[in-house]
């Protein structure tokens, strides 16, 4: 297991497996799905794009960035995108505990999650499990694909003492 930056030879199976994500309406607020130059345009806008690849295979990634501007930008924000066929094998984990050592090293204080869906049970057994605490739920504020809405939940985590 290994993390690694992305490649331009990874962009298609990133974009894919970031499209996948949006297309089932659980976990991105996104609608429509990113053609190549929207998402070239959105991963050259963060502060990191790491893989994880086990056996040479490209399992999942994720984008790193401030969560706001000016006075909060040292706290940061990150999305994860878990290939279809890599999901349940505990990777997801593995993403979420190396973003928060590279935010930490990229000099962030802390990360929050603006927008984790109260559906989405395995990004939320990770969260709690890697100590994020919610600091807030926003009642119905996530529109689930088939129209229903879902609550969902500020979350964050110190990384001072990480």
């Amino acid at each position: 297991m290994r993390f690694v930056n992305y490649k331009e030879v990874d962009l298609e199976k990133l974009r894919s497996g970031w499209n996948k994500i949006v297309d089932d309406g659980c976990a991105f607020p996104g609608r429509e799905e990113l053609s190549r130059n929207e998402f070239d345009e959105l991963l050259a806008h963060q502060d990191a794009v790491t893989c994880l690849v086990v056996e040479g295979e490209l399992q999942g990634f994720y984008i790193l960035h401030p969560n706001n501007i000016g006075r909060c930008s040292h706290v940061s924000n990150a999305s994860y995108a878990m290939l279809e066929s890599s999901r349940g094998k505990g990777y997801g984990k593995k993403l979420v505990e190396h973003s928060l050592i590279e935010a930490k090293e990229l000099g962030y204080r802390g990360m929050q999650f603006n927008a984790v869906v109260a559906s989405n049970k395995p990004a939320l057994h990770i969260y709690k499990e890697l100590g994020f605490v919610t600091v807030g739920t926003i009642p119905g504020g996530f529109e689930l694909k088939d129209g229903t809405y879902s609550d969902m939940y500020v979350m964050y985590k110190d990384l001072i003492n990480l």
